[in-house]
């Protein structure tokens, strides 16, 4: 009861959130402005919040519903309803419910907070912590997510391309990826004894790559800007989203899970030195970083 009664607490919390970003963008007449500027005014509000129930883990769903939420309201004001641009639209969707929905799977309740968010605080005094939060854990994701979506202003505005196709075919491996990776991380999860001997995860995917679920959505990004290249050549420079999101994973992410999975799993070493970092690949003894 007390998980639904804060997720509850937490879907008015985005739900304000949107109103006042609509309220802080709606004369704008540059259609991308007008969506960033409802992004960015949406993560303030939702930060606020975060600062009010002193869990930045409020944030946690907010940038992979607001892609939802905003891809159909842009789809919604532009008129893009042909069968392909509706067919976009519920592949990229299908990727935001699902990481939506994971993530309202791991949420307990205001008790559960992100273990990064945690060692942040713990690390910095209050003034460096509220930089971070700030900055580091809410606006930079909304930022990413977004440069992520820019596609999409030109999907709105194109015609079928067969290899538009292959782009959406690549969102739905993305997707299932991450999906197969958190089904085999929660069920090794839940398994007591692996839990308490503090082993590493080689369930599935998972024994041929320490980050599928990375590799997912770095997959997923490639894919949106695969889905706009073919009639948008000269919108090139879209692939900004792709590209650091790709660096945010393995500069940022990467890093900071290997040195925790290091410190918790006492065969991880061994885990790192015999599987491959980020792409799926066969489990070699050789292998190494």
């Amino acid at each position: 009861m007390k998980k639904f009664t804060d997720l509850v607490i937490i879907f008015f919390v985005y739900v304000l959130a949107y109103a006042l970003g609509y309220a802080a963008c709606f004369l704008i007449d540059n259609i991308i402005l007008r969506f960033f500027v409802f992004d960015a005014a949406a993560t303030l509000v939702t930060f606020i919040f975060s600062l009010i129930f002193r869990n930045s883990s409020v944030y946690d769903a907010y940038w992979s519903l607001t892609p939802m939420v905003m891809s159909i309201w842009l789809f919604i004001e532009t008129g893009a309803f042909s069968v392909w641009q509706i067919l976009f639209l519920v592949v990229f969707n299908i990727w935001s419910l699902r990481l939506t929905a994971n993530w309202i799977v791991v949420f307990t309740d205001f008790s559960y907070e992100d273990w990064r968010y945690k060692k942040y605080r713990d690390e910095h005094g209050p003034f460096m912590w509220f930089i971070l939060n700030f900055f580091g854990i809410h606006f930079m994701p909304t930022v990413l997510v977004f440069a992520g979506m820019l596609p999409l202003f030109a999907i709105v505005n194109a015609e079928l391309n067969a290899l538009s196709l292959i782009g959406m075919a690549v969102i739905l491996l993305g997707t299932a990826l991450e999906f197969f990776a958190d089904r085999q991380m929660h069920a090794f999860l839940l398994n007591t004894k692996a839990a308490n001997e503090k082993t590493t995860c080689r369930n599935g995917l998972w024994n041929y790559s320490r980050h599928p679920n990375y590799l997912g959505e770095i997959t997923v990004w490639w894919g949106v800007f695969f889905v706009m290249l073919p009639f948008s050549l000269t919108k090139w420079y879209f692939v900004v989203g792709a590209v650091l999101i790709t660096l945010l994973f393995n500069f940022i992410s990467i890093p900071l899970a290997e040195k925790r999975q290091l410190a918790r799993r006492t065969d991880y070493a061994e885990y790192k030195k015999t599987t491959s970092r980020l792409l799926v690949l066969p489990h070699k003894k050789t292998r190494g970083d």
